[in-house]
């Protein structure tokens, strides 16, 4: 895979929490894994369809989720619940779509896929279908959060 697919999605949630959260984000050092791997608390998975095709999973930590949500709507949360996760499912959603339009602009034509979310203390199994997975960690003051890309060009 290359790795220059991450970078939309560094560029989209750089700025999405920018204007949504007025947080700014730091890029840690991007690493090649074999398969996704996380411990964190929420998982939100992205399919791509089109001339990339995979999955992104953005790994939250329970304590960011929360703040992130108190953020947005004001309102202090005390669990991950369905409120949290429609909340969390459309700044990745937003996210994942920005990240997908800055792909058309390098001639890639992709859609996304509804989120799916998960809460658990592990991590999700999911089919790395482009021999593996990209891990870009992020920082912020809220907390560190981690976007596992998977993504191939089609018939590749």
């Amino acid at each position: 895979m290359n790795t220059e697919l991450v970078n939309p999605f560094y560029k989209a949630t750089r700025e999405v929490f920018q204007l949504m959260l007025d947080l700014e984000i730091h890029r840690g050092v991007e690493q090649i894994l074999n398969e996704g791997s996380s411990n964190k608390k929420a998982y939100v998975s992205i399919g791509i369809i089109g001339d990339l095709e995979g999955s992104i999973l953005y790994c939250f930590p329970e304590s960011m989720t929360l703040e992130m949500v108190r953020i947005m709507s004001g309102m202090e949360m005390e669990t991950l619940d369905d409120f949290v996760a429609s909340a969390l499912s459309e700044i990745v959603n937003i996210i994942s779509g920005n990240a997908v339009t800055d792909f058309s602009e390098s001639h890639y034509a992709c859609d996304i896929l509804p989120p799916v979310i998960q809460v658990s203390e592990q991590p999700p199994e999911w089919n790395v279908i482009s021999g593996r997975v990209l891990v870009l960690p992020i920082q912020t003051v809220i907390g560190p959060m981690r976007v596992e890309v998977d993504l191939r060009k089609k018939g590749a």
